[in-house]
């Protein structure tokens, strides 16, 4: 399990490995490779390119990285592939540039750590998402959004709750609606569907909501029905995130007081055969659309 703070391992821990894998091909040891290192001036040691491999740096130095491909004779099209997932934004999350709307009301993502979730979240490709009790927030209407707020965090003046219901906003003006995202899966338990959010009207616009979004072709969404009974899901929502930059997912988790993630890969096999054994089980998608059209 990993703080929420360090969103930028992704991207490091894919260089690493490949200048890792690199490395092995040439047969070098590390300590080799430091002397080669200094032969051309560059001064490190055999605990930094260790680090640098396992993905543990914060900070990795272009010209490190390009003096390694140097020293493996990489081929041109690898060397690209190694320098462009270097060019991705891998700076610590507190010195990023950030949407204004996020500096904005940057007190209020703070306690749960949620800039981080939304800085990768604009970089998925792909992202799965079972929600069990609430409707996803990338699937939510403003009016839906700001009664969730209001009962989930009560401590917060009228203003900061519209604030957050215009980060909210802007998600899913950026993500849904950019280039980056190829395909969201959202399963919803059916008592998401009946479940009283503010008032009726509320409630009718949301469903509506999700069947216009039904029609959008990377947004899939699927119920699960109250027949399934009892399943692993109910534990709490989770996220699984796909970049097309990286080898592996990672799982994200909202707590009560804090956000998590997972990038172990047997943490994210778990949640892969949780997901993906409550999709097969769900609605299909034109079940989904029928009960949800009932519900309305």
């Amino acid at each position: 399990m990993s703080d929420a703070e360090v969103p930028w391992s992704l991207s490091h821990r894919e260089v690493g490995s490949r200048l890792e894998e690199l490395r092995e091909r040439r047969g070098l040891t590390q300590s080799a490779v430091v002397g080669l290192l200094g032969r051309r001036g560059i001064r490190t040691n055999v605990s930094s390119l260790s680090k640098l491999e396992n993905g543990k740096l914060k900070r990795i130095p272009s010209g490190l990285v390009e003096a390694l491909l140097d020293v493996y004779e990489t081929e041109s099209e690898t060397r690209r592939y190694v320098l462009d997932l270097l060019s991705v934004d891998t700076t610590p999350a507190g010195r990023r540039r950030r949407p204004p709307l996020w500096r904005r009301h940057a007190a209020l993502l703070g306690p749960m750590k949620f800039e981080a979730y939304l800085q990768l979240e604009r970089k998925a490709a792909k992202l799965r998402n079972h929600q069990p009790r609430l409707v996803p927030g990338l699937l939510q209407t403003r009016g839906y959004a700001q009664r969730t707020i209001e009962t989930l965090r009560p401590e917060l003046s009228a203003p900061e709750i519209r604030g957050l219901v215009d980060v909210r906003m802007d998600r899913q003006q950026q993500v849904l609606g950019g280039d980056v995202l190829q395909e969201f899966q959202a399963l919803l338990d059916e008592e998401v569907l009946r479940r009283q959010v503010g008032d009726e009207a509320v409630r009718r616009d949301q469903l509506q909501h999700l069947l216009d979004l039904t029609e959008q072709a990377k947004v899939n969404i699927r119920v699960l029905p109250d027949s399934i009974g009892t399943h692993p899901g109910m534990a709490g929502p989770f996220v699984l995130m796909g970049f097309a930059d990286a080898d592996q997912d990672v799982v994200w988790c909202e707590l009560a007081r804090r956000s998590v993630y997972f990038d172990q890969s047997e943490d994210v096999a778990y949640y892969d055969r949780v997901f993906t054994d409550l999709w097969e089980r769900a609605l299909s998608p034109a079940d989904t659309r029928a009960l949800i059209k009932k519900m309305t």
